[in-house]
């Protein structure tokens, strides 16, 4: 991947192009507001100090990162990518729109994604014709800069040799990629994180704990474990055959319903819909928006680095 071509350059955008850019690797980034490129501009800055002060291993000077990256306005901009992620706004027509625009500007060999797990790859390739065998979903975490996850999903058409090439690709800057064998609403890691989030508002609904506990709950119980093992690995330890009668036990008592969260559309109601707007189901006061969100990011970057020890005894 000698250029790539990043669509969007809002937060997940510039996220993804930071990450390309942190690793040397020839990134343009296109979006219609002259104003989001220019944040992202500075946001490079504020995030190349971040790393750097959280001891991150940056191969690159600040100057030569922000060389690698590039801006406009103009599509016509990615006509020599190789690899171009659309990250732009959750809006079908308009990823029909520009992928139908991609796939008559884009080189032959061009590997055409799109960052996203809550359309479907079949409906956003609609109009795709000359790149049918070289689409994917490429969905990272947010923040993209910092969590590792990268789920793949290729189209029923899409090569398999176009699909390892992309997971070898994410392999060799520390992503880890993982693939997604069937097109499913939400993919993977967002339709555990929603079932995970359902039980624990229910619990919270329905008395059973107080918020503060419900966050000691998950961060100093199963977060916990998460951080060193996944899931199956915490069932063999706990034995299989333990496993086997808790979900039978448990299974049929844990929120299983469609639920309007009266506990989330009350404070939605009242405008307490989290960190930018200083109250959620806590409060963020003193501080803007930007400044909670590099505070989070400084503490998942030590995280990353405590977690991937072998990030700082490699090349990057």
């Amino acid at each position: 991947m000698k250029k790539i071509g990043v669509i969007g350059a809002g937060t997940m955008g510039f996220g993804i192009s930071f990450y390309f850019a942190i690793h040397g690797i020839p990134t343009h980034v296109v979006d219609i507001s002259n104003v989001e490129l220019e944040n992202a501009k500075e946001k490079l800055k504020t995030y190349y100090q971040l790393f750097n002060e959280n001891g991150y291993p940056l191969p690159f000077s600040e100057r030569e990162t922000v060389s690698f990256l590039s801006y406009s306005t103009e599509l016509n901009h990615l006509k020599d990518a190789d690899l171009i992620i659309e990250s732009a706004t959750e809006n079908l027509i308009l990823k029909q729109e520009l992928f139908k625009k991609l796939d008559l500007l884009a080189k032959p060999e061009a590997i055409l994604t799109s960052n996203t797990s809550s359309l479907k790859l079949s409906d956003i390739a609609l109009y795709v014709k000359k790149h049918r065998n070289r689409l994917l979903l490429t969905h990272f975490f947010n923040p993209a800069q910092i969590v590792p996850l990268v789920e793949l999903l290729p189209s029923e058409e899409t090569s398999t040799q176009i699909v390892d090439d992309i997971k070898t690709f994410f392999e060799s800057i520390n992503k880890t990629p993982i693939i997604i064998k069937r097109e499913v609403p939400g993919l993977a890691a967002n339709r555990i994180q929603v079932a995970l989030a359902r039980e624990a508002l229910s619990l919270l609904e329905d008395g059973v704990l107080s918020k503060e506990d419900l966050e000691k709950t998950l961060y100093d119980g199963p977060g916990f474990r998460f951080a060193a093992s996944g899931l199956l690995k915490i069932i063999d330890f706990g034995g299989l055959d333990v496993w086997s009668s808790v979900l039978q036990n448990l299974q049929k008592e844990i929120e299983s319903e469609v639920r309007d969260f009266s506990i989330i559309n009350d404070l939605v109601q009242k405008n307490a819909i989290g960190v930018k707007t200083g109250k959620g189901f806590f409060e963020y006061p003193n501080k803007g928006f930007d400044e909670f969100v590099l505070q989070r990011d400084s503490e998942l970057l030590k995280h990353l680095l405590n977690t991937r020890y072998k990030l700082l005894n490699r090349d990057l």
